[in-house]
């Protein structure tokens, strides 16, 4: 028999950690961070037979001064397709929301919606879960479309990921795109190197996000919202940063200089006994021309430590660290640093982590589902694409009426 309930935390992390559904959005520690930010926190579910079959946050916060609005974030944590117990849900919540004063709730599930491909098309025979959004709307369920414009979407709704079960990285490595891998190799060639920022110093991405931020014209997170998601996922946020050390690169640039000054004469070694030799003429010539290029190098280095000093910070980004997954979250960098590509090397940095750690899946999160080279966001599409993976099209957002009367009063108002 089927029982609606108001589970604990502890119930509900237990079998939040079991759903094939869950996400970093529907964790406890994202509903703490909801708590923070002034919501009203806590979870539902249905049990059977004493056990936990289904289960949902819910989070409230005030709509319209005399009514409530409910967020179940992450959605519901369940198997779809068991339609009975998803109706039942449905039926129990309205009935307790109603009683919560509810105007509306919001639920975005954390499941595709049509298979696609690397482009977003999608794929023949593919998984198709449009069956599942008739279901919901069936129950009364209102689905909010599949928008292809960041303002449209409350939460995230198209998403490119990159499956790692079973790979290592040579294979990763093997399958990017040219550019990709000619980037990273650059990262490494320039000595750009990696460390995870420590919480207390946070402000280093900050700072960084707010000169991104007037760069590409976008507003600046609230004060104090960086911390407040490390804080609220404590041993799950990694914040990363890639810098040059100036020092260390003039070291290695010695160190390269010498073993090619070694190699340059032993070449003419070579060509004093065989003068027209043409295999050590072009050897001649290419150790040389690294020679040069080592030498440019360093005039660099040395140009850039008299305007920046010896350590430059160049990009940061923030993930959230889970064993099913690592979500790439926010991201900052210096633009005048750009030909030193620090990006990739963190997106590798993190990538070799969570092939270390056995987590299955990178999510590079958020992209518009706009795949037209004038997109405003291509650029991120296309930096995104080039490691490799696949679109996620999510089956989107469902707004559930509990009151039916003021949430049609609600729309008319807001438009």
């Amino acid at each position: 028999m089927k029982q609606f309930c108001i589970l604990n935390e502890e119930e509900y992390a237990n079998f939040q950690k079991s759903s094939e559904q869950r996400g970093f959005l529907s964790s406890p520690e994202a509903i703490h961070l909801k708590k923070n930010n002034g919501w009203q926190t806590e979870y539902a579910g249905v049990k059977e037979n004493g056990s936990v079959i289904a289960a949902t946050p819910l989070t409230y916060i005030p709509v319209m001064k005399l009514f409530q609005f409910c967020h179940a974030q992450g959605g519901f944590l369940m198997d779809y397709h068991d339609t009975d117990t998803l109706s039942f849900f449905t039926h129990e919540l309205k009935k307790y929301l109603a009683k919560k004063n509810v105007m509306y709730m919001l639920m975005n599930p954390n499941f595709n919606y049509i298979e696609r491909d690397i482009d977003g098309n999608p794929v023949e025979n593919g998984y198709d879960h449009s069956d599942i959004l008739k279901q919901l709307e069936s129950l009364g369920y209102e689905h909010q479309g599949f928008p292809t414009d960041y303002s449209a979407f409350t939460m995230i709704s198209w998403v490119f990921a990159l499956s790692l079960e079973g790979k290592d990285e040579k294979q990763v490595l093997k399958e990017m795109d040219q550019q990709t891998r000619w980037s990273l190799n650059r990262t490494q060639k320039q000595g750009i190197k990696v460390r995870e920022l420590a919480h207390d110093e946070i402000s280093k991405f900050v700072t960084m996000e707010e000169e991104t931020a007037k760069r590409r014209g976008f507003e600046m997170r609230e004060n104090g919202f960086y911390e407040k998601q490390l804080s609220a996922y404590g041993e799950h946020a990694k914040v990363l940063l890639a810098y040059l050390d100036l020092d260390d690169f003039a070291s290695k640039l010695d160190e390269e200089m010498e073993g090619l000054k070694k190699e340059m004469a032993e070449i003419d070694a070579k060509l004093a006994e065989m003068p027209g030799s043409k295999k050590f003429q072009k050897k001649s010539k290419v150790t040389q021309e690294a020679i040069d290029l080592n030498i440019k190098k360093r005039e660099e280095a040395e140009e850039l430590k008299k305007a920046h000093g010896s350590l430059i910070e160049m990009a940061a980004s923030f993930f959230i660290i889970y064993d099913n997954e690592i979500v790439y979250l926010y991201s900052a960098a210096y633009e005048e640093f750009r030909k030193y590509y620090a990006p990739y090397a963190i997106q590798w940095e993190i990538i070799r982590y969570a092939l270390s750690h056995n987590i299955p899946r990178y999510n590079f999160y958020g992209i518009s589902g706009n795949f037209s080279k004038d997109a405003d966001d291509y650029g991120v599409y296309e930096f995104k694409k080039g490691f490799n993976g696949c679109v996620e099209q999510l089956i989107g957002e469902f707004i559930l009426p509990i009151n039916k009367a003021a949430y049609k009063l609600y729309r008319t108002i807001k438009k």
